[in-house]
């Protein structure tokens, strides 16, 4: 099977799991997999705005250690570079109250310049993650 989907089929209940009992119901391997699926969908969508803006940003913090555990460490030190620009991690639950903290940074935020980084990296996020799921599930 290849890895895209690989990770479609193995990540899509535990994406379902995290949007119905939120990120403490996730294992550590399905944090990983949902944390680091999760920003490559939201910053290739829409970049850093995007994926802060979304709920999907409480995963911030979490998905740095998820993209060095798959061996995704160029990525991990772009987004570990713009939670630095974020006020508060996570940020609140409200909508109209996530606005407000993202648009006190909008002029200052480097989101730009780090999805350029992002978007051209070198690293095949989707075969890493792949891999160090393919490991640590037949564990």
């Amino acid at each position: 099977m290849e890895d895209l989907d690989y990770l479609l089929e193995v990540i899509k209940p535990w994406i379902s799991k995290y949007l119905s009992h939120g990120a403490e119901s996730l294992s550590q391997v399905e944090a990983v997999g949902v944390g680091v699926w999760l920003l490559d969908a939201e910053v290739n969508n829409g970049g850093f705005d995007q994926y802060y803006f979304n709920t999907r940003g409480v995963l911030a913090l979490k998905t740095v250690q998820a993209l060095r555990a798959i061996g995704a460490g160029e990525a991990a030190s772009l987004l570990e570079a713009a939670n630095k620009d974020v006020p508060i991690l996570p940020l609140p639950d409200d909508r109209e109250e996530r606005i407000v903290k993202l648009e006190e940074i909008a002029e200052s935020s480097r989101f730009a310049s780090l999805e350029t980084e992002y978007y051209s990296g070198r690293e095949d996020r989707i075969a890493l993650l792949a891999e160090y799921l393919r490991k640590s599930i037949d564990r």
